[in-house]
């Protein structure tokens, strides 16, 4: 898996461009849940976007990534933004993160499905709870198992056992740098009750990529995935509308 995420480091930033969207609604909740002072952990740092955004905020930032290529392209984002001094970039894969030294960070946060490729959450849930001081933030942004969009592309190729048993297997493959990365998908519900709930209470969850389309389906008129993205709005923390997304967010605080 290393050496997909080497691999892709290169071109990442262009890779995810389409999702950039989502990007800048996480970065609203960033916004409201961190402060200036803090120190937040950003897991699977990637090449740092997420970093810049929470030092530009003069919150402290460390960055782990088990891609040596990833943190390269995250300091290099730092040095041309000026921000080294208040970010600490390392090579970690996220099952080492419970190394770190506990209850040292206000606030945890895993974007872009960096999670989705572990297969012990429950030993990441365990570490992550003992590295946030009492009351700490911890969110988490991971694949759903079952998304409107996808079931709705399965219905119109006429695949209709494909779409039937949409979110039964837990692991789907995915092509990153030109390798096949499994990810683990889980519902919302599910993902909080089996991992989170023990150690961490919810403050909220929704859904991300409900009726928004995702950005590969490109023969929709740009004014109607606006539309759609209004519409989408107000649905996100809603029963069973959270629940369709092509992704969910549970924002968690340590108990």
């Amino acid at each position: 898996m290393l050496e997909a995420y080497e691999a892709a480091a290169p071109d990442y930033d262009q890779q995810v461009q389409g999702d950039w969207w989502m990007r800048s609604l996480l970065w609203d909740r960033y916004a409201r849940l961190f402060s200036a002072g803090q120190t937040v952990l950003d897991l699977g740092c990637g090449t740092g976007i997420d970093a810049v955004f929470l030092a530009q905020r003069g919150i402290r930032v460390m960055g782990i990534d088990a891609s040596p290529a990833m943190i390269a392209q995250s300091r290099a984002k730092l040095v041309a933004a000026q921000l080294e001094e208040p970010v600490d970039l390392r090579v970690m894969d996220i099952a080492r993160v419970g190394s770190l030294p506990e209850a040292a960070f206000d606030g945890i946060i895993c974007a872009f499905a960096a999670l989705s490729t572990s297969a012990e959450l429950d030993e990441v849930a365990t570490s992550v709870a003992r590295l946030l001081v009492p009351r700490g933030i911890l969110v988490v942004h991971l694949l759903n198992r079952w998304s409107l969009w996808e079931w709705l592309g399965l219905v119109r190729s006429r695949r209709f056992g494909a779409a039937r048993r949409l979110g039964r297997n837990p692991v789907r493959n995915f092509v990153i740098g030109g390798r096949v990365v499994p990810h683990y998908l889980y519902h919302p519900g599910a993902a909080y009750a089996r991992f989170f709930q023990s150690r961490f209470a919810l403050r909220r969850a929704y859904g991300i990529g409900i009726l928004r389309p995702p950005h590969t389906v490109q023969r929709i008129p740009s004014a109607i995935v606006s539309r759609l993205d209004r519409l989408e709005r107000p649905l996100r923390g809603l029963r069973p509308f959270r629940d369709w997304g092509r992704f969910f967010v549970l924002e968690l605080e340590r108990r």
